[in-house]
């Protein structure tokens, strides 16, 4: 759903980070790259205007260049699995901003600011959720895991309902993390996937009645998230004969506090702020 161009920010959020302090502040410094472009195009519409940004941007680039590769020595240090499936991603998000910086010669400065501003919110982000957060999730001990998971406050999407429904399913799913006798987990597993997947589509069910309520626009679009979300769990119960407890539990953990908060916190955000602009406009 794109934004109008004068509404346009680029702000660190403190769910960003996956807790490595390195690779954290290397994100902060892209936004920060990406926060003073969109600023300079704020500025009046000429040429000098058009050249220091068309420059932060390729300081833009040149910037994640440098943080793909320690993010990747990071990953070689603590051999992370997912390497090579991470480095390809990395890779298209290098060919995206080439692409763009390739083209800044012929494009309108409003249509640099909103490549921008969609390359950061729809691909940036999204990389350092979903794909970010699973490295240090990987390397993250189970004793600390279970003392860390769990609905968060900075979750919130300021909607009581769908807050007390997204903190549900984080209270359902730590359960999942509580020790029992050896002879109880695998009846354990069962119910506490069960009453998550039951949940999980009747929290989802509640959001889509809303948004059709409220003529949502990208009600399609969320609608079809909701479906990818449900799949995985669909996934992750097809492979639970083949992991151990501990794989489990890390597993479970990437799809609650890794999927369902990117979800939370960039599309279902969305839904709210788009009630609140048209609440403002009447």
């Amino acid at each position: 759903m794109e934004q109008k161009v004068e509404s346009i920010s680029i702000i660190w959020k403190s769910e960003y980070n996956i807790n490595n302090f390195k690779i954290d502040r290397e994100h902060q410094q892209l936004f920060s790259i990406a926060r003073e472009a969109l600023n300079i195009s704020k500025l009046k519409n000429d040429e000098v205007q058009i050249e220091k940004l068309k420059k932060t941007i390729t300081k833009l680039f040149d910037y994640v260049g440098t943080h793909f590769s320690n993010e990747q020595k990071h990953m070689e240090s603590i051999s992370y699995p997912e390497l090579e499936e991470h480095k390809i991603l990395h890779k298209n998000m290098i060919n995206m901003l080439t692409n763009l910086v390739s083209k800044l010669n012929s494009m309108e400065l409003e249509q640099i600011q909103q490549a921008l501003y969609n390359f950061i919110e729809e691909y940036f982000i999204r990389h350092i959720i979903l794909e970010d957060k699973k490295i240090e999730l990987w390397s993250t001990n189970l004793e600390d895991l279970r003392k860390s998971f769990g609905w968060k406050q900075i979750y919130s999407v300021n909607n009581p309902q769908i807050d007390a429904e997204h903190k549900m399913l984080f209270d359902i799913a730590k359960e999942a993390f509580i020790e029992v006798e050896p002879s109880l987990k695998t009846a354990k597993i069962k119910d506490i996937l069960t009453r998550l997947y039951n949940y999980m589509k009747t929290h989802f069910k509640h959001e889509e009645e809303y948004m059709q309520q409220i003529n949502y626009p990208a009600y399609k679009e969320h609608k079809k998230m909701h479906s990818e979300i449900i799949l995985k769990i669909n996934d992750f119960v097809k492979k639970l004969p083949t992991l151990n407890e501990d794989l489990f539990e890390k597993e479970l953990a990437k799809i609650i506090d890794i999927s369902l908060v990117y979800h939370i916190i960039q599309e279902d955000r969305k839904i709210i702020t788009w009630v609140k602009s048209n609440e403002n406009k009447n």
